[in-house]
């Protein structure tokens, strides 16, 4: 009964989609969501209506549903339409996929884009600020040291505070000082952006009760990264089995260790669709001397953290975070 409520759902939303006028907003939304054949249905007609940033999404939704030579054609409408990041995924040394596919690439498209980011800079969009402060002409302080993070610093927190949050990433694709990368990406946090809550995580790399909470706040947004990254801190905490009798001598302290570890493998299942569960099984020698596998919790153990899990995942959303600046990165290689 659930699979067909959840089956006419399914058909509502797609009707809706289909019957009623939707933004490329409320596509990108979708498409966050992973859900791409609606995201499709918003893009299409907004696409054949001359909207660019339609058909950038269109291209980069299809390329996600394998039709990378149909996305080609569409990234090239795009970019003939004046969306600058179809026209960076039309730059061969950019994007490998130009060569590996046979794309219609050209690279004269990076001076097009550069001059396009350069007018939406002007406008105050700092996601195409950030693009010039990655891949546009440095500037003749960029080669002073003494300089070069200080000016940055200072365009980089213009950038992120005008919407382009990428240009604090901890990839450090643009040098800045640290204590302003940090103060750009706590900025950022507390709006809600779930990669800079990440971000975060991994600069602290301490098993801190705060540092934990970022990352579990990421995962209630819908982020994967928590996920993963819970998964991984709870399993590397966990101790080296050997015997059964090691088994039985585990503390609580450990033990509820093993269940977290089980909890987010089970969570992080639901992102990645990967069965990693095997956290909670060991191959041990047993009293007779025989290596066998046994699970280190009770069957009612397991169910009551299964349990949780279902609970947990049963109302969430899963959201990739990418917008206009960074979608790109799935097609690019």
């Amino acid at each position: 009964m659930i699979q067909i409520v959840k089956w006419l759902i399914s058909c509502l939303v797609v009707f809706s989609y289909g019957s009623f006028a939707a933004t490329v907003d409320e596509g990108v939304d979708l498409f966050n969501q992973q859900k791409y054949k609606q995201a499709l249905l918003v893009f299409e007609p907004l696409a054949e209506k001359g909207d660019a940033r339609a058909m950038l999404w269109l291209g980069v939704t299809q390329f996600q549903t394998g039709e990378q030579f149909t996305a080609a054609s569409t990234l090239l409408q795009a970019a003939e339409a004046g969306s600058p990041w179809a026209m960076h995924l039309m730059v061969p040394s950019y994007n490998g996929n130009c060569a590996y596919l046979g794309w219609p690439c050209d690279e004269a498209w990076m001076d097009k884009a550069v001059d396009e980011w350069k007018k939406r800079a002007d406008e105050g969009d700092g996601k195409s600020m950030y693009a010039l402060l990655r891949w546009g002409d440095k500037p003749w302080w960029a080669y002073v040291p003494i300089l070069k993070k200080k000016k940055y610093g200072e365009l980089v927190e213009e950038a992120v505070k005008a919407g382009g949050y990428k240009a604090a990433s901890y990839n450090m694709y643009i040098p800045i000082e640290m204590k302003k990368n940090v103060e750009l990406l706590e900025y950022e946090a507390t709006q809600g952006y779930a990669p800079a809550m990440m971000d975060l995580y991994y600069i602290n790399d301490s098993s801190s009760v705060e540092n934990l909470d970022l990352a579990r706040q990421a995962l209630s947004l819908g982020y994967s990264s928590g996920a993963f990254s819970l998964l991984f801190y709870f399993s590397r905490e966990l101790p080296d089995i050997e015997t059964e009798s090691d088994i039985k001598k585990l503390s609580e302290d450990i033990k509820d260790k093993y269940k977290n570890a089980y909890y987010y493998s089970l969570v992080e299942k639901y992102f990645s669709g990967e069965d990693r569960t095997f956290y909670i099984k060991e191959k041990v020698v047993n009293d007779k001397g025989e290596e066998v596998y046994i699970n280190i919790l009770s069957d009612s153990e397991m169910k009551e953290v299964e349990s949780r899990a279902q609970e947990f995942v049963k109302d969430l959303t899963i959201n990739m975070f990418l917008d206009d600046s960074t979608v790109g990165a799935l097609v690019a290689r």
